[in-house]
This record gives C-alpha cells, structure tokens and sequence, in this order.
C-alpha cells in the first residue's frame, strides 16, 4: 500500500465499501454486452459483431462499433465518477474488467474535450482509461475546434446537429480506434470518424467502455 492509498482509500463507486474501486459483491452486478448484443453504430439496431451494415456505410463513417458494459449501475457510476467527481485513478481498474480485443495493429486516438472543459477537469477521461488499453496513443490528431451544448437532454436529431463540424484532424492513415467512455446516440463518433477520414484513415472503429 502507497502513502496515496492512505490518504485517500479507495471505496467501491458501486456501495462505497473501502479497498476498491469495484468490490467483488459490485463487480457480479456488472453486464457485459454480449456477441448478440452488439448494434451497427450507425443506425443502432443489432449487427453482427458489431460491424457496420453495407446498407448503413458512407465514404466518412464509423466501420464498427465495440463496447464492453452496459451503462447501468456501478458502470454508470464509475464513469460518472470519473467525469464530475474527477476520480482519474480508477481508471486500470475499470478496464482492467473488460475483455479487451486484439487491436494491437491500430492507431488508439481517444475522444478529445475542448480546451475549456480539460482545463475545467484537469484531465481527459477518455485518454486516460485509454492508456490502459497499452497500445499506441496518439493525442495529437482529432481536435474538438467548438465547446458544444450539453447533450444529455437533447433528442437524438439534436444531438447529430450539435456535433456537425465540432472536430478537425491532421493528416492521418491507417487503422484507427477511436475511443470514448460512452456511446448513447453515435453523434460523436460520427463527427469524429467524418474528420479522421477525410484526412486520410482507412479505418475507423469505435471503442467505448459502456453503452
């Protein structure tokens, strides 16, 4: 145990029990999203391995989408606790639950904030669950150029119009994961995905912790 852990023990973001982040009783709780669950990114409905349908594909869009969790309880709870209570160090945890593929032969290019809102933090969520995943990060690609409105109340349309335009990227090729920690609607990704194509990425997957 390190003077860290000390001074602030973890607690179970699920019940609060101290040693963990995710004690063994929470950790049973938590729904991983099955082979027969996975969905196109596009539309949304189901999709086999979560690749996207030949019906759904544009010249600028996600080719798939991966995601580990459900976003339900201790799930929800951590990621929350992540972006509004700033608890960055549970993030080897968290992703140490998933099962992670083999995407050793891409690019990791995690969601970008605004400058804004990582001063407001002090840190990207999505960046640093990312470094967990020990494949190559570049940071230095996809730029977020506007601070949009909040999105948890809007519609799904709004949200695909609240996203258009908000990303830029540099020249980039090959394979790209593009990771975040939630996929709701797909609006960010898309957006994210349209800007890393036009600069050069063959391919596109998205990754995130939770749906």
């Amino acid at each position: 145990m390190n003077l860290l852990d000390v001074l602030f023990p973890k607690r179970c973001v699920g019940c609060g029990k101290m040693g963990r982040y995710f004690c063994d009783t929470c950790r049973a709780k938590i729904r991983p999203i099955l082979d027969n669950e996975r969905i196109c990114p596009m539309c949304g409905r189901l999709a086999f391995d979560g690749v996207t349908h030949s019906y759904c594909r544009t010249r600028y869009g996600i080719d798939g989408l991966t995601s580990f969790f459900h976003y339900d309880g201790v799930v929800q709870k951590a990621i929350k606790a992540m972006k509004y209570r700033l608890v960055s160090d549970l993030a080897e945890e968290f992703v140490g639950l998933a099962k992670i593929p083999n995407i050793s032969k891409y690019i990791l290019v995690p969601m970008p904030l605004h400058a804004t809102r990582y001063r407001e933090r002090g840190f990207n969520q999505a960046e640093a669950l990312g470094k967990c995943l020990r494949i190559p990060m570049r940071t230095d690609i996809l730029y977020r150029t506007n601070q949009t409105k909040p999105q948890a109340e809007m519609k799904r349309k709004e949200r695909l119009e609240n996203m258009k335009g908000v990303f830029v990227s540099h020249d980039i090729s090959g394979n790209i994961v593009l990771f975040d920690d939630v996929f709701t609607t797909g609006a960010t990704m898309r957006s994210s995905a349209h800007a890393l194509k036009r600069k050069g990425a063959k391919n596109v997957w998205a990754v995130t912790m939770a749906r």
